[in-house]
């Protein structure tokens, strides 16, 4: 009797231990983890090496920018000796002074359409204008000019109109 169980205990226990040891025991999830980590290290390092060379190529386009603002400085100067860089600083120059046409052109533009805006209030930010009651500007969402406000939502923090009694976002009471 006693045999008998003590052999049906080791049966047991060599069951487990097989069932540990084989497909989808700890054994295999280990190993599994083991692949799996290891080829997380591998693709780390991949991203890493990335990374790097990111970095590297950011420093070469630095650098190269830094060297053309140099010639364009020694081009302004009269002091360029590179007879092949002469020419590309010069168009370099030329655009600079057709940006600076177009700005100027830009702010006359701006200022005209400022002239020329219809009564009524418009979004200091966007130039967008205002319906009567906007605290907020409906297209960039800046505040307002002479939005009369009376505080914010205790529930939400939306910024209150003067004598508003529910809170536009959440329509929480306000209290007063």
């Amino acid at each position: 009797m006693m045999s008998d169980l003590l052999s049906t205990f080791r049966r047991r226990a060599q069951e487990l231990i097989d069932a540990i040891n084989g497909s989808g025991g700890l054994r295999a999830t280990v190993d599994g983890l083991r692949r799996q980590m290891a080829e997380s290290d591998r693709r780390r390092t991949i991203q890493k090496a990335r990374s790097d060379l990111r970095s590297m190529d950011r420093q070469i386009d630095e650098m190269i920018t830094a060297v053309g603002v140099q010639a364009v400085g020694l081009h302004r100067a009269g002091r360029l000796t590179a007879p092949e860089l002469a020419p590309l600083a010069a168009h370099v120059i030329e655009l600079q002074s057709a940006v600076e046409q177009q700005r100027q052109a830009l702010t006359a533009l701006e200022a005209a359409a400022a002239q020329e805006r219809p009564e009524g209030r418009h979004c200091a930010q966007c130039g967008h204008e205002l319906p009567a009651q906007a605290t907020f500007c409906p297209t960039c969402g800046a505040a307002a000019p002479g939005a009369e406000q009376a505080g914010f939502c205790s529930a939400c923090g939306t910024a209150l109109r003067a004598g508003a009694k529910f809170c536009p976002r959440c329509g929480q009471g306000v209290l007063r």
